[in-house]
């Protein structure tokens, strides 16, 4: 069988753009909202929560992740509208379960104008992102072994080798641990792992793939394409966008072409500071990834950025 061309495969790819759309990606802001998920019994509820709500208000999921404050979702929606009701349903549910558990939460920030996402590319930069954004912040995680989100299930293994049980095959009792509610008629192809409903269950991986050429061109991009996150990242709020060695990086990038140094360790520390308010400011580099990429005394740092993180 002959493989597809480069502009066969691409052509494809625009096709279900088109045919699929409109996108938008919902992310509400991190950086205002306080800490929710503290363990593994919330993130279960959360995951939960967030594919009923995905079911209840017409949205197609092609790839999420949820953080300790904040949600990343690239949804399929005709307007707007859709991805508004579902952070209601969320914030509601999560007000009462945090209240239940005697941890009453601030939820007034968990809100967000939708982004529309307006061309191929721009779609798959931003799947990209959500499933970097755990591991851009926790040196434990990758894109693929975090459990809260669907960065597993893109050019991994198959879900049909995890072990799951179907959510309509559970007795009702089992149903409300799941939904922590009432009864909730839900697909029948939704299945039950590890105490929630599974990712795969909600999420389209099969045609969020497809959305890339292959997955040469998906690797390729979780590694590749920092200058576009940190676009992105100032579009969504969020802190931080680059690990140490994208941030160094873009530091040598910097060094070059500002100073003809081949790295910031050859540069003044005059000139060091100059950079590091280039990194911070447009890479959302904090002080402790400044510490470690340009070698700056800590109270230096301080100093220039007190309200850095």
């Amino acid at each position: 069988m002959r493989n597809n061309s480069f502009a066969e495969k691409e052509s494809y790819c625009q096709f279900l753009f088109d045919q699929k759309g409109p996108f938008w990606h919902i992310a509400t802001p991190g950086n205002l909202t306080e800490i929710l998920f503290t363990d593994t019994d919330d993130y279960r509820y959360a995951q939960s929560q967030l594919a009923i709500g995905s079911v209840q208000c017409g949205l197609k999921t092609y790839a999420f992740q949820l953080m300790t404050n904040h949600l990343h979702d690239i949804v399929g929606a005709p307007s707007p509208q859709p991805c508004m009701d579902i952070l209601e349903f969320l914030a509601a549910r999560f007000k009462r379960y945090f209240s239940l558990k005697g941890r009453p939460v601030d939820l007034s920030s968990f809100v967000c104008e939708p982004l529309p996402i307006s061309s191929i590319q721009a779609l798959r930069n931003h799947i990209v992102y959500t499933h970097r954004n755990k591991y851009v912040v926790d040196a434990s995680q990758t894109p693929f072994s975090y459990p809260w989100g669907s960065g597993s299930l893109y050019f991994g293994e198959d879900p049909v080798n995890f072990k799951s049980t179907r959510y309509n095959d559970l007795t009702k009792r089992e149903q409300k641990l799941i939904t922590s509610s009432r009864i909730i008629t839900l697909p029948d192809w939704f299945t039950v792992r590890n105490g929630c409903i599974s990712p795969e269950s909600f999420c389209d991986w099969r045609t969020g793939k497809s959305f890339f050429r292959d997955a040469h061109q998906y690797f390729n991009m979780l590694g590749k394409n920092y200058e576009a996150y940190a676009e992105f990242a100032s579009l969504l709020g969020d802190t931080v966008t680059l690990t140490d060695e994208e941030l160094y990086s873009a530091a040598c990038q910097l060094a070059r072409q500002q100073y003809n140094a081949a790295s910031p360790s050859q540069l003044s520390d005059g000139a060091k500071k100059d950079l590091a308010k280039k990194l911070h400011f447009d890479h959302h580099a904090g002080n402790n990834q400044l510490r470690r990429i340009l070698k700056l005394d800590p109270f230096v740092l301080e100093s220039m950025f007190p309200q850095a993180q």
